[in-house]
């Protein structure tokens, strides 16, 4: 028994070093320029302090002066007796003058059942719950918490929100444990909104017998207790929310381990805020909760919905709706800027009766009335039904002054534009819409008379694109688009075209975390100066005049964005990453540098001199034909490189025997469906059926293998132009606009075919020194 002790209390001093660490203390000794002391170290370090041998487990400093004393316990049962212990540690030192730590933190439990924290503050009438927002906090206190706890000196402090790795990895643990407990997908965020009602409701029973009875219990007096919410609804949401024991009785062991984790996250004292937890929290639950898609929708980044709020100005004055409105994303954001801009009590009471949603599923929906019910709004009317035809009733048409959406993504028979026409038709004349929506709808042929169509009625102010990994994990790319309902597109009015690929995020290791740089703001900014008749002044976008849009043509800014200008640099990088695939397929397939052409651009030396210092579409240097070839599984295998639309490998997939009316005998420049350029300087088969078709450029003009390094360089150069709903399908690849050389370009004094054979010859005698080594290695 006592090693079991020992290891667990070990376990719990663990979780103290890494809970601080996330919290913003730096765990090393106070000495190395960390905040933290432990055990013996406290008395080595002051002596004298007045502990008379007592070893509290972490004395936490701030600016060198101690400030907490925390004390850890191996079991949840001990949090009391670990609190008392840190109080008493902490009188001890105050009594001896020197010192003054006022904070006390007790951490108990283990790994099963997860840790808790009690948090007290001492202050002349004794020690009490440190408090913020009148809720007592449930973690270490941060630095900015502790300093702002005692400068209060009151038992008080402002909470800070977590930070997005918090949500991020509490979601991920919260979705293992409902994993592990047999929990379905789709009834997991069910979960997560029934506890976190719960908790914010009183203190769950964790005993297993009767953690789902008072789970359900704690939820339904939280409803019941709403002022806003009548009672029809409060039936519906009661019910959207049981945890019923058929589906949940193996989660009963696991409700104590997943309060644990919400505690570390100050959930009660964070929900009294006005911070969007509960939003925040499922955008990293849906997103990185493994298998949450089998919920069936697309998360809404919260400061992209912020963004739209700002793009079409929600006011306190506006009646809004969001057809599609999943958790409420879009809703939150405009609730919270329309009573920013509340002049009175009564205006205040009008913006909480002017948000209408719907969503079809019934624990989306409750999800959603959660969100709003956290800001302070019971009143919303969100609907659970099928927006597609509740949102098309008489009630609704040309009801609403702004409007939100995030529609599924390419569901069938649900496609994005039916979301937008019932938006635009919720809208009075001249309300404005704003939209995320998958980009194919705005780029492909299939759309055209939709476009065309839309405009006929309807106006388009401002597109703007969306970086690719916004919805990471989910691939989908994204566009935004700003409409004004019922009112015509004028001819000579400017539409915004706008790109951001910084949206303040960035992806690592397998998630999207905070970085400097955000375009949003000056894409806002951007848009309301050219709403405002002012001059654009921005490199993030371009204004384009109604009249080019009118014949059903792309809205994609991709298509009417110019290309930024490329250094000298740049474009020689770019060359150089061209040339450096060739090889990397020779070292790939080694025996392509068989197949590599002596006379490589030798089929091209009749034609015209390039002309130098030039620009135009690709068409003006080249003729740009569709591979021909099917698949590669209906080739035999052969010694002709295969061209498909990976980028590994210079987009070779394998060596195939050469179909001659399908052969490009003189190779050439390829362009992949997503707009990768690559050198061929060898015969050639592409794939040219399917979402994978390649493009292939023949010259018009006398060129060398640097030349069509050059035009590899341009187009790659442009890759941001291309992506999955956007291919650079024939049609849109002539269009492109490129640059020749300024002046006559340098070629290589060996040609390309010779440097390819001794480059596969040096890989061959690499290999084999290798081998050697090793077996010798082997041998001894």
């Amino acid at each position: 028994m006592p090693p079991r002790r020992v290891r667990a209390e070990s376990r719990a001093r663990y979780f103290i070093r890494e809970h601080a660490q996330r919290r913003g203390w730096n765990t090393a000794h106070l000495g190395r320029g960390g905040d933290f002391l432990e055990e013996n170290e406290i008395e080595a370090h002051y002596p004298g302090i007045g502990l008379a041998g007592g070893k509290p487990d972490f004395l936490v400093c701030l600016a060198g002066e101690p400030h907490i004393v925390v004390e850890a316990k191996n079991d949840a049962r001990k949090l009391g007796q670990a609190i008392q212990e840190a109080c008493d540690y902490a009188d001890q030192i105050i009594a001896h003058g020197r010192f003054a730590p006022r904070i006390a933190v007790g951490a108990a439990g283990e790994e099963d059942a997860g840790f808790l924290v009690e948090v007290r503050y001492r202050t002349r009438a004794g020690w009490e719950p440190l408090l913020a927002n009148g809720q007592a906090i449930t973690s270490i206190p941060s630095p900015r918490e502790t300093e702002l706890a005692i400068v209060a000196d009151d038992a008080t402090t402002t909470v800070s929100a977590p930070e997005p790795h918090e949500f991020i990895d509490a979601a991920m643990e919260i979705s293992s444990l409902l994993r592990t407990a047999k929990v379905e997908a789709p009834l997991r965020p069910k979960v997560l909104g029934a506890v976190t009602l719960a908790m914010y409701q009183g203190a769950i029973d964790i005993v297993p017998a009767a953690a789902l009875g008072s789970i359900n219990g704690l939820v339904e007096d939280a409803i019941r207790g709403s002022a806003d919410l009548g009672a029809s609804r409060k039936d519906q949401l009661a019910d959207a929310l049981h945890l019923s024991h058929a589906d949940f009785d193996r989660l009963t062991p696991r409700v104590g381990r997943i309060i644990a984790i919400l505690r570390k996250l100050n959930i009660r004292s964070v929900l009294h805020t006005d911070t969007d937890f509960l939003g925040m929290f499922y955008e990293a639950f849906l997103r990185y909760g493994y298998d949450n898609n089998a919920l069936g929708i697309v998360f809404t980044p919260r400061h992209v919905t912020r963004f739209c709020a700002e793009l079409i100005d929600a006011k306190s004055t506006d009646k809004v709706i969001d057809i599609a409105c999943g958790t409420g994303g879009f809703l939150v954001a405009a609730f919270d800027r329309m009573l920013a801009s509340a002049p009175s009590a009564a205006a205040v009471q009008h913006v909480k009766r002017s948000l209408a949603g719907f969503d079809a599923n019934p624990t989306v929906w409750s999800l959603a009335m959660l969100n709003m019910f956290f800001r302070g709004d019971g009143k919303s009317n969100i609907v659970q039904g099928d927006s597609l035809k509740a949102a098309d009733q008489p009630p609704h048409r040309q009801s609403y002054t702004k409007a939100f959406l995030n529609p599924p993504f390419s569901q069938a028979g649900e496609p994005e534009y039916r979301f937008i026409d019932i938006s635009r038709e919720a809208l009075a004349p001249e309300g404005l819409l704003a939209a995320v929506v998958y980009a194919g709808v705005f780029a492909d042929e299939d759309h055209a008379q939709w476009r065309r169509g839309f405009l006929a009625k309807h106006s388009l102010l401002g597109m703007i694109s969306l970086p690719e990994d916004l919805f990471y994990p989910t691939a989908a790319p994204t566009t935004v688009m700003i409409a004004k309902a019922h009112v015509p597109q004028a001819a000579d009015a400017d539409v915004l075209m706008g790109r951001i690929w910084n949206d303040g995020y960035v992806k690592l290791k397998s998630r999207r975390v905070e970085a400097p740089g955000s375009q949003l703001p000056a894409l806002a900014a951007a848009f309301e100066r050219l709403q405002q008749g002012q001059d654009l002044e921005s490199e993030l976008a371009v204004k384009v005049k109604g009249q080019a849009l009118l014949g059903g043509s792309e809205w994609s800014p991709q298509q009417w964005l110019p290309q930024p200008h490329a250094s000298a640099a740049e474009v020689e990088r770019a060359m150089r990453d061209a040339a450096r695939s060739v090889f990397q397929a020779v070292a790939k397939y080694p025996d392509v540098a068989d197949e590599a052409l002596d006379d490589f651009c030798g089929a091209w030396s009749n034609l015209p001199p390039l002309p130098l210092g030039t620009s135009g579409p690709i068409t003006d240097y080249f003729q740009v034909v569709n591979g021909k070839s099917s698949g590669e599984k209906n080739y035999q295998e052969g010694a002709t490189p295969y061209i498909s639309s990976g980028d590994a490998a210079n987009s070779i997939v394998g060596q195939k025997a050469p179909i001659r009316n399908e052969l490009f005998a003189d190779g050439a420049l390829t362009v992949t469906a997503f707009g990768a350029a690559a050198l061929q300087p060898w015969p050639f088969l592409a794939r040219g059926n399917g979402g994978s078709s390649v493009r292939v450029l023949q010259p018009r003009f006398r060129m060398s293998e640097t030349d069509l390094l050059w035009f590899a360089a341009q187009i790659n150069l442009q890759r941001w132009r291309f992506f999955y709903a956007r291919m650079s399908i024939k049609s849109r690849l002539e269009r492109l606009v490129v640059e020749a050389p300024r002046a006559a370009l340098d070629t290589h004094q060996i040609g390309l075919s010779e440097r390819i054979r001794r480059f596969r010859t040096t890989l061959d005698a690499y290999s084999r020194a290798v081998v050697d080594e090793d077996l010798a290695d082997a041998a001894e």
